[in-house]
């Protein structure tokens, strides 16, 4: 078969979601931002010539290459064998799209690119995180939870009885957000958020293996 490259660095959220479906489903892949022996640079021009905007993660499968996270999984979900991560009845499945678009567009976003980020690479004076912009982005991120804590109130997945793209598509950026402290921590003591997360690791060895701290450079 074919060998599966993610092109992303490992500890980006959206990369997680990729390599998570990946070991899910039992598909063989590499990942990084070395292809076929060599460093495609990020953002460079093989970069830019796989996406449009120069984002990752990318898939790459032989000559074939896929953009967007969302658009990735759901290809790895139909074309590989392994747990379906989608319902097949066509209504169901429409709701299931729904809930991965919203993580995907909104959510992730909230939650990421414009609070988690701020603590990764800080763009303030002297190395520092801009507080000032963390504090004015905090009630979107805050919202995001709450939609989801809404879903979790359903049942145990974010969508259905079982683990699902939905699943894929939150957990890397809510395992981040359980690991923040004060003064940052976005999570009330009583939110499912945490239990979530850490039932997925108990019961899920892909989760298990993707859902770990940020490695040093």
């Amino acid at each position: 078969m074919t060998p599966v490259h993610i092109y992303s660095v490992p500890f980006s959220s959206f990369g997680r979601v990729v390599q998570l479906v990946c070991e899910q489903k039992g598909i063989s892949y590499s990942m990084g931002l070395e292809v076929a022996g060599m460093n495609v640079e990020f953002k460079g021009e093989q970069h830019a010539n796989w996406h449009p905007y120069s984002k990752m993660p990318v898939l790459l499968i032989g000559d074939q290459v896929l953009c967007e996270s969302a658009t990735i999984i759901r290809y790895l979900d139909n074309a590989y064998p392994g747990p379906e991560l989608q319902p097949t009845d066509p209504w169901l499945r429409a709701k299931l799209d729904e809930k991965v678009q919203l993580l995907s567009t909104y959510i992730n976003h909230a939650l990421i690119k414009d609070y988690i980020l701020e603590l990764i690479f800080p763009k303030g004076q002297d190395g520092a995180p801009r507080l000032d912009v963390m504090a004015a982005n905090k009630p979107a991120a805050l919202k995001a939870l709450s939609l989801l804590e809404s879903w979790l109130a359903e049942g145990d997945y974010l969508f259905g009885n079982s683990f699902s793209l939905a699943d894929a598509m939150a957990l890397p950026s809510l395992y981040y957000v359980t690991q923040l402290q004060e003064p940052f921590n976005l999570l009330s003591a009583d939110s499912v958020i945490g239990p979530y997360v850490q039932r997925m690791k108990d019961k899920y060895p892909a989760c298990q293996k993707v859902l770990v701290p940020k490695q040093p450079s």
